[in-house]
């Protein structure tokens, strides 16, 4: 039985404005696919910078412990930290960042914003389904 086709999923999530929240708060994939996700800061007027970050279920805690300690010079993102999935850069207000990755085995990952102190506000699930 020939392999299925590799699907590429388009996903965007922006901030929602100048709030510390993701105007998207549930993302949908199929696993396997290729996703390609583009990220928008949408603020205007506060000069915090956001990413997007998707980890492993319940790593919450440890991430962002791990995050703070990557420090800004690291983008605030734990290089090599096999609780992360994917990431986006840092972006500042009016920015633009893209990540490719392969969706993981199905279930709800959780994402984040890992700038210090963000994650508690800036937070999402990103369904993974069956193909």
């Amino acid at each position: 039985m020939p392999a299925a086709p590799v699907r590429n999923v388009d996903l965007l999530v922006e901030t929602d404005g100048d709030l510390l929240e993701y105007k998207q708060k549930a993302l949908t994939c199929p696993t396997g696919a290729h996703v390609r996700l583009t990220f928008r800061h949408t603020g205007k007027y506060v000069s915090f910078e956001h990413n997007w970050v998707l980890i492993l279920p319940k790593t919450f805690d440890a991430v962002t412990a791990a995050a703070v300690a990557a420090g800004e010079k690291q983008g605030w993102v734990p290089r090599g930290d096999k609780r992360i999935l994917a990431a986006t850069p840092m972006c500042g207000k009016g920015q633009v960042a893209m990540v490719e990755f392969v969706a993981p085995a199905p279930g709800d990952y959780p994402f984040i914003c890992s700038y210090p102190g963000h994650a508690q506000s800036m937070w999402g699930v990103l369904h993974v389904t069956a193909a």
